[in-house]
């Protein structure tokens, strides 16, 4: 079984690669996985640019209500949003006026018929239009991290 130390430090390097892959400003991982201690109001994993301000703390937004989460539950596949500023679905105000995002992707984490989390690319530059390769890198990322996802259930009860 492979302890929640090393499912983090996992779901850390995953995070850091794809913040360099896609020249980000900042890219998380938020989960709903209670046995674990891990719920999308908080960040299981965040890789920060250098200067950019970290949202791990900001656990009082009610992140599965926000437009984009229930994009994400509703249609399963990524979404990419290349300026925040009019993006639809909206963005939770916070992310665009305390945490200067300006353009972000977002993918589910979907296992069996839950999506249990996502994880989001977010550039605070400015809009920005998003490359095939910076679609390609998310896509590797959520890879890589259902990967660990399988891992860490071979330890769960059923």
């Amino acid at each position: 079984m492979i302890t929640t130390e090393k499912l983090v430090a996992g779901f850390q390097a995953i995070l850091n690669n794809l913040l360099s892959a896609t020249n980000a400003s900042r890219s998380t991982l938020r989960l709903d996985v209670p046995e674990r201690g891990f719920n999308v109001s908080g960040v299981v994993a965040e890789a920060l640019a250098p200067g950019i301000n970290s949202i791990a703390a900001a656990t009082s937004i009610n992140q599965r209500a926000s437009g984009t989460a229930t994009w994400l539950e509703n249609n399963r596949k990524i979404l990419v949003q290349n300026d925040t500023a009019n993006a639809v679905p909206s963005p939770p105000p916070q992310l665009i006026q305390i945490y200067g995002t300006r353009a972000q992707m977002m993918a589910p984490v979907v296992r069996g018929k839950n999506m249990t989390g996502w994880i989001s690319v977010h550039y605070n530059v400015s809009a920005r239009e998003w490359s095939a390769a910076d679609l390609a890198a998310l896509e590797y990322a959520l890879a890589e991290t259902h990967k660990l996802m399988h891992e860490m259930e071979k330890g769960l009860p059923q």
